[in-house]
């Protein structure tokens, strides 16, 4: 068997892209397709005479697994697509989304602060920080 490159002049008769296991059936001479990285393999006619009952064989005795494997797929992806919507959906029940600090036109009468040692001393706990540095982000974006 000679071997040929993609764009390259053949004859008519039946190429392998040895890569992709794909045949190009040339009917006429002219160029096989793809690029010069892919690979073409002329198959001889008697070959193809001879392993077109083996394969049509062993279609026929595979195609029902072929179908049992597709369902079995489709179902296995369904069921985790259910799995996984249904782990976020807890996970976000669990998980408030309510951030305190960015609730601004509340309804509620403010809460009166808690007395703590820092606030009395005036200064600023972790999380009064990493808001405030927050809410500075969000105002440099909007600019």
């Amino acid at each position: 068997m000679t071997t040929y490159t993609g764009r390259q002049a053949v004859t008519n008769g039946i190429y392998l892209n040895t890569k992709t296991f794909s045949l190009a059936t040339m009917d006429q001479p002219g160029t096989l397709p793809g690029t010069e990285l892919d690979t073409y393999r002329r198959i001889p006619m008697i070959v193809m005479l001879a392993a077109a009952p083996l394969l049509g064989l062993a279609f026929v005795m595979f195609l029902p697994l072929i179908g049992f494997g597709m369902v079995l797929h489709l179902v296995g992806t369904k069921m985790m697509h259910l799995v996984t919507d249904a782990a976020t959906q807890g996970v976000r029940v669990l998980r408030p989304s309510w951030a305190p600090a960015f609730a601004f036109l509340t309804r509620t009468k403010p809460a009166k602060p808690a007395v703590n040692e820092k606030a009395v001393t005036g200064e600023p706990d972790a999380w009064t920080k990493d808001v405030e540095q927050q809410l500075n982000q969000d105002d440099h974006r909007k600019e």
